[in-house]
């Protein structure tokens, strides 16, 4: 009788949806009104053919909600829903609300490959841009989308933006905090709400989006701002209460800026006029803000424009300088708001630091005047100046081409040095070539440690999939290179074949005498008692065989080694049909070993 056919290699992805209120999940109520109705969105998506396919099986005890087949989406998205209760108006978002959403993202973060967070517009923002600096060492993507109109509603821009904030949380590896709305993808620390009725609410005026959709899905992977550090994944749960926005305006009085900037004032963000225009020439106002810096308030100054940036160059900039103000540059209010909120709240850091801190972008939230190198020559530029190719597009598709093969090239010779130029011009470390395979599967193959590493502190996802539906770890597995493995896995690398995937291969390995291969998978998370369709454990393929090596192997990291399978025999009994004695009298010999250690262990 033939075998079923496995499904086990189906590539899925798992997208934890977060649902903490707004319109976009509002019903329709008794009086035809529209409202919060706690404990029924799950069942709606359910009934919602849009939102649900019926007919995908899911092998998995938990119920994952299915997003239907998207043409070209390399994924199948399963999802599923975690309501707040009650359930949380926007303009009643706060620092609070937003340690709620880090705990549930950090407590199921190694459970899923995305994240998707539904809440109310108008401090969607806000939301977003403090949720990127909680979430440090973020290397999966985290979408916030509300709506306008909520998503069971005839017209309506909520089912757009949930659905395809679900696609690109399970599809697209963006290790950012994102915004989801009206089409674009924005980087969360860079949104801003522009429009209190228009299905385009969200915007991020001094940044392109990092995507859009349309026909298809279009990833500006560019732009995609990438940790530079190999920092764990951690969720820092503090925010700074007492930090405030300023907004200036002709003619603010003494005592309004005393009476903002006085105690328990930690950390003032100040919205000035234009490019960081400020009344200087009033010594009373600029004395307050002398007495607070000295007091030890943070004060940082940004423009009121939702364009540009506060230049620190002109008279104020030098005047703010002297007192000690720092400028925000193109920082939303939002961001700077919440960026100064999290740099209070770090005790490990002294003022100077903070004040340095501030300066920087932590997370792609502002931009900073940097000094290219003088020897800096724009390699892409000066081969298509070559080529004689003048238009951007017909560069962009020969750094597409190109950047994959030199970063290959650079990757084969170990040299990390060439890496860090090439992303010094342009290339994208994390892209993945025609069979989805990235720089870091090619390293991890050939045993290159030093471009693992380096790839990694570039911020190459260390779980990408190719249409194989291999990892980098699988790479590593397949060379029984340890070092790697043991890398890979201090950085979330996570073993995602399925129980009887994994069991027909320790199988194989078992029937070649691969103990170093078996070695390699268990260190990288494989359990070597799993069992395949008949029930039988790679101890019981050895015992049969009488392969003394690996049974000695795998002794130790069974249990109970007489499992039996579902014929009802155990892997001695195998030994002993097959009269391979010396098979066992190791089991019996390394059975007595172990109950000599543990006397609870019963002999054999």
């Amino acid at each position: 009788m033939s075998r079923p056919m496995c499904d086990c290699n189906k590539k899925e992805a798992r997208v934890h949806v977060i649902y903490v209120g707004g319109a976009i999940g509002m019903l329709r109520d008794d009086n035809g009104e529209l409202a919060s109705e706690p404990n029924v969105l799950a069942t709606r998506f359910q009934e919602c053919p849009s939102c649900h396919d019926k007919e995908y099986k899911v092998d998995s005890e938990e119920p994952f909600l299915v997003l239907p087949a998207v043409k070209d989406a390399p994924f199948r998205v399963l999802y599923n829903l975690k309501e707040f209760s009650p359930l949380i108006d926007s303009s009643c978002m706060g620092i609070a609300e937003w340690k709620m959403i880090v705990k549930e993202v950090g407590k199921t973060y190694k459970d899923f490959d995305g994240f998707v967070i539904l809440q109310g517009t108008d401090t969607l923002a806000y939301t977003a841009s403090a949720l990127a600096f909680m979430l440090e060492g973020l290397n999966k993507p985290v979408l916030v989308t509300g709506a306008q109109i909520p998503i069971f509603e005839a017209r309506s821009d909520g089912r757009d933006n949930f659905l395809n904030a679900l696609l690109v949380a399970g599809n697209y590896n963006i290790p950012e905090v994102l915004v989801f709305f009206g089409g674009k993808i924005l980087r969360g620390c860079r949104s801003t709400k522009i429009n209190a009725e228009s299905f385009h609410a969200l915007d991020s005026p001094n940044f392109p989006p990092l995507g859009r959709t349309g026909f298809k899905i279009e990833i500006n992977s560019r732009q995609i701002f990438r940790p530079c550090s190999v920092n764990k994944f951690t969720v820092h749960c503090e925010l700074e209460k007492n930090v405030g926005l300023l907004r200036i305006y002709p003619g603010i009085s003494v005592d309004v800026m005393k009476a903002f900037l006085s105690e328990p004032m930690k950390g003032v963000v100040l919205q000035t006029f234009g490019a960081g225009n400020f009344p200087i020439h009033q010594e009373e106002l600029l004395d307050q803000l002398r007495e607070a810096v000295l007091r030890g308030v943070l004060v940082v100054y940004i423009s009121q424009c939702s364009t540009g940036m506060v230049a620190y160059n002109n008279e104020t900039g030098k005047v703010f300088q002297e007192v000690g103000i720092i400028p925000g540059y193109d920082m939303t209010e939002e961001a700077a708001f919440t960026k100064l909120a999290y740099v209070l709240s770090k005790p490990e850091w002294d003022l100077p630091n903070k004040k340095k801190v501030m300066l920087l972008s932590l997370r792609g939230e502002v931009t900073t005047n940097k000094v290219a190198k003088i020897n800096d020559i724009d390699l892409i530029e000066g081969v298509a100046r070559t080529l004689h190719m003048a238009s951007g597009t017909e560069q962009k598709q020969m750094c597409s081409t190109f950047y994959p093969a030199l970063v290959a090239a650079a990757v084969c010779a170990g040299d990390v040095n060439k890496l860090g130029d090439l992303k010094q011009y342009g290339a994208d470390l994390c892209d993945t070539n025609c069979d989805g395979r990235s720089a870091l599967h090619l390293a991890c193959f050939l045993g290159k440690l030093n471009c693992v590493c380096y790839l990694i502190s570039a911020g190459c996802p260390v779980n990408v999939h190719d249409r194989f539906n291999r990892t980098p770890l699988h790479e590593a597995i397949d060379t029984d290179n340890h070092k790697i493995i043991q890398t890979l896995l201090q950085h979330d690398a996570k073993l995602n074949d399925q129980p009887l995937v994994q069991a027909e291969m320790l199988r194989a390995l078992t029937e070649r005498g691969k103990v170093a291969r078996l070695e390699s998978f268990r260190l990288a998370g494989a359990d070597l008692t799993l069992a395949d369709r008949t029930g039988r454990t790679a101890l019981h393929y050895a015992c049969q065989l009488g392969n003394h090596e690996v049974v000695e192997y795998l002794m130790p990291h069974y249990q109970n080694p007489y499992v039996k399978d579902e014929m009802g025999m155990t892997p001695l009994d195998y030994a002993k049909a097959a009269n391979h004695e010396h098979i066992v009298t190791l089991m019996r010999y390394m059975e007595k070993e172990k109950a000599g250690n543990d006397p609870c262990v019963c002999q054999l």
